[in-house]
């Protein structure tokens, strides 16, 4: 829970805060706002409600029989529902606790955070827990940039698609309450299988979080919206033509619709950031946690003749009962599908703002159901008692507002229920305050410094409430609160101190600030309700300055006078649920339970067939999974791993053993080429790896081979020179990737012919002696020539001088005057000659 789950101001609480500058539990403490994909089964039996929808407590009993047993989920809020067209409900949430419930009922402190998930219900059975990353590591189901996060609104199907609002939010600040809105965005989901397809940034401003509830309605799609504005929130409105999300958006004005989303007006204050809109009979029902009174126990409802209103009300629906017990209640929704005739099925959910009691019972922060008929009924007016004829409101002098009004005379014993409205604060509807009074007196208190305020005071009596007195205006008068006295520091052993201090009448909220006297740096820790706070993630053996401040209505108190302390942090105790798997990539994948943020590893291995030497140097993750790589194939290793904080290393996990196993390549290389060289072939291909080994298959189809031989040398990289061919042979090779396992599937094979280079430029010049002078370019190093001539004016054949000739001259001689010869050049490399050069002719004097 956060601070943006519909509450204005913090109020009371006596019990224990918890924060860190990086501890995720805390964005589900009670806020302050004065200023994809795992899947993993778990059935629930058990029938739904006869007669159409399901029950309140069938729905909640689902949800604390999931958390208790899934292993996969123990709780979140938000709470979004959506029909699938194959039937299936998906319940969306934001923030979420992942794995699964202690013995003893209670939650792990190493449980995964993300802030949001998802619930696959078939039938009546969760069934499905749905988030991004892993199992050992989870991620949020919507992704976001780095130092932000997404958390979710509606959602509704469009076609064969998903769509989801979500609200994009960063940190601001040390505090987990600090953060900022930054805009809206549509998650998209593929169905029916639910696949990621994307998140697109809507062109929305950040002045409010879009996606609150949706409506369809009159070829419309409906978009509620929340804005927080100082003290209040309020509800904005906007549609879209159909019922695809991503089109454009017009905006209410109040009267008429614009595409500047910067006339949206505001239609009802009080509202939280979930809420829910129906259409029944004709009219339309907003639901909402009461937020026009900070930390109420009501939800309430408003109804209007139009989507965009103006809304009547407050009708009151329910009152949570775990306010009682100190725990919070916020972000009520309505679930239409889901509710049973005559009635409306609303959800909330439930926190504490103390973490040690959220962690210690995990039922606590898990959505609730509440069914409440509808329409309500409605007294007689007759019934009614007669309404106050007066009242006056005076300031007190601890900045309360003082109200009195004469008696009623009326059946019974009457009493009264006050109600108020912050006009500065902009609240367009008045709400109840307090208890119902026997007495013709009220005292207002929680009031802020110089806001305009209304009341109006009604009689209750056995029939219902009657008709609200005449208004009573004020203006109050808040001093800020004096300083927090009796503040004590008491350190942890987990880097952690317990901070306490006195109560202040009239002051429910605190901020507490440290400052690091090594560093000197200074920080806001956050703000709290109650007396307690725990300041947690602090370097072992540094010393901190810790003070508080007393927020209310007439502004900060001074601080109270620091107090010293030394954090103390006790090395980790050695991870849990060590796991070793062998991949058939030839590495080791590595799991071990998480021991929680500020905690990081570091992983030892050894190979034991080299002689078992000691662990060398440990590999360093951040999480809790690590994969070891460069093994080799078919050795035994062993691994351990350790757990680092700011304390130290603490001890090692006990061992596991695993054999490296590198499966053959399964993909062949393709586009194998070769190129014909002199006695040999230049082959080259596409690599499976890059750089990765192949292996050479070749034969000789000249000589009619028929199987393939390997080249005894594989090779390195997409290129490889088969030597000692025999030229004018036609060959066909293959290439296949190696790795140690051996050799994968071969390639399509390719033919080729080596061939001798045929000797250029031949010359002939007659000498004069019976002899003929020749000269050519040579046609490669190491390449003897054999001349060839005929004398064709004796009609003679070609012949082949028997004496090859090493270098690129030669004088034929013993030749015939006057006659004329013919002369062609070939190279030879020994064993076979190559193709003759052009023929050329010269008459022997």
């Amino acid at each position: 829970m956060t601070s943006r789950r519909g509450f204005l101001v913090a109020v009371a609480d006596t019990g224990r805060g918890v924060v860190g500058t990086r501890r995720p539990a805390r964005w589900l403490l009670l806020p302050y706002v004065i200023c994809l994909l795992v899947v993993v089964p778990a059935a629930v039996p058990g029938p739904a409600s006869a007669g159409g929808g399901v029950s309140a407590t069938r729905l909640t009993g689902l949800f604390d029989q999931y958390g208790d047993t899934s292993g996969t989920w123990t709780g979140a809020d938000r709470t979004t529902s959506v029909r699938l067209p194959d039937g299936r409900l998906l319940w969306l949430f934001s923030d979420t606790f992942l794995g699964p419930v202690a013995p003893d009922g209670s939650r792990p402190r190493t449980a995964p955070f993300v802030h949001n998930s998802a619930i696959v219900q078939h039938g009546d059975q969760l069934r499905e827990t749905r988030h991004g990353g892993t199992a050992e590591n989870p991620g949020p189901l919507v992704p976001a940039p780095a130092g932000e996060f997404f958390w979710i609104g509606d959602a509704q199907v469009a076609g064969d698609t998903l769509q989801v609002l979500v609200n994009r939010y960063r940190r601001t600040g040390a505090s987990p309450l600090d953060h900022a809105l930054l805009g809206t965005a549509l998650a998209t989901f593929a169905l029916p299988a639910l696949t990621p397809t994307g998140v697109r940034e809507l062109p929305l401003d950040a002045r409010i979080a879009w996606g609150s509830t949706l409506l369809r309605e009159g070829g419309h799609t409906y978009v509620y919206g929340t804005e927080a504005a100082g003290e209040a929130k309020f509800a904005h409105v906007a549609r879209v033509r159909g019922d695809d999300l991503g089109d454009a958006w017009e905006f209410w004005t109040g009267d008429g619709w614009v595409t500047d989303q910067r006339a949206s007006a505001r239609v009802l204050s009080g509202v939280g950031t979930a809420y829910g809109v129906q259409r029944i009979d004709g009219r339309y029902v907003l639901v909402t946690h009461e937020n026009n009174l900070v930390f109420s126990a009501d939800l309430v409802a408003y109804t209007a003749g139009s989507p965009t209103g103006p809304f009547g009300g407050p009708d009151y629906l329910h009152r949570a009962t775990e306010t009682a017990a100190g725990h919070l209640v916020y972000d009520a929704d309505l679930h239409p599908d889901l509710a049973r005739p005559g009635k409306l099925l609303l959800s909330y959910n439930v926190n504490n703002v103390d973490d040690a009691v959220t962690y210690a019972d995990a039922g606590i922060y898990r959505p609730r159901f509440v069914e409440v008929d509808w329409p309500r009924p409605r007294p007689d007016r007759a019934d009614l008692p007669p309404a106050p004829p007066a009242l006056t409101a005076q300031p007190g002098g601890a900045g309360t507002a003082e109200l009195s009004w004469p008696p009623v005379r009326a059946d019974g014993e009457p009493r009264y229920q006050v109600h108020r409205r912050d006009v500065t604060a902009g609240q367009t509807h008045f709400v109840r305050i307090g208890e119902p009074s026997a007495e013709p007196r009220f005292s207002a208190d929680f009031l802020v410094n110089r806001h305009e305020y209304e009341f109006r005071v009604t009689t209750v009596g056995r029939h219902g409430e009657s008709q609200p007195s005449p208004t009573a205006r004020m203006t109050a008068t808040v001093p800020p609160p004096p300083p927090p006295t009796g503040l004590q520091a008491e350190p942890g052993r987990s880097g952690d101190v317990a901070l306490s201090w006195h109560p202040i009448p009239f002051v429910q909220l605190y901020r507490v600030r440290q400052r690091d006297l090594t560093t000197g740096v200074q920080t806001v820790v956050g703000t709290f309700t109650g007396t307690h706070a725990t300041v947690e993630f602090l370097r072992h053996g540094r010393t901190y300055e810790f003070s508080v401040v007393a927020v209310g209505g007439g502004g900060d108190s001074l601080p109270a006078p620091p107090v010293l302390a030394t954090a103390v942090v006790t090395p980790p105790a050695a991870p849990s649920g060590l796991a070793a798997v062998a991949r058939p990539d030839g590495t080791v994948h590595l799991t071990w339970r998480s021991l929680g943020p500020e905690v990081s590893y570091r992983v030892y291995r050894r190979d034991l067939d080299r002689g078992g030497q000691a662990y060398g140097q440990p590999a360093l993750e951040a999480g809790s999974g690590h994969v070891a790589r460069f093994l080799e194939h078919g050795h035994d290793y062993e691994f351990t791993v350790s757990a680092v904080n700011s304390g130290g290393e603490g001890q090692r996990a006990t061992p596991v053993r695993v054999r490296a196993r590198l499966a053959p390549p399964d993909t062949a290389p393709h586009g194998l080429r070769a190129e014909a060289g002199p006695g040999r072939a230049e082959l080259t291909w596409q690599p499976v790896t890059p750089d990765g080994w192949h292996r050479i298959y070749r034969r000789d189809l000249t000589a009619g081979h028929r199987d393939f031989t390997e080249e005894p040398v594989p090779t390195q990289g997409n290129r490889a020179v088969v030597a000692g061919l025999r030229n004018g042979h036609e060959y066909e090779f293959a290439v296949a990737a190696l790795n140690p396992a051996g050799a994968g599937p071969r390639s399509a094979p390719v033919r080729v012919t080596p061939q001798l280079p045929t000797p250029t430029r031949l010359e002939a010049t007659a000498g004069g002696n019976g002899d003929a002078r020749l000269s050519w370019r040579s046609a490669g190093a190491g390449l003897a020539y054999r001349v060839q001539l005929r004398d064709v004016t004796a009609g003679e054949s070609w012949r082949t001088d028997p004496v090859p000739v090493l270098d690129t001259r030669h004088t034929a001689v013993l030749l015939t005057r006057g006659h004329r010869y013919e002369f062609r050049i070939v190279a030879t490399d020994g064993t076979t000659d190559g193709p003759p050069s052009e023929v050329v002719a010269a008459q022997v004097r």
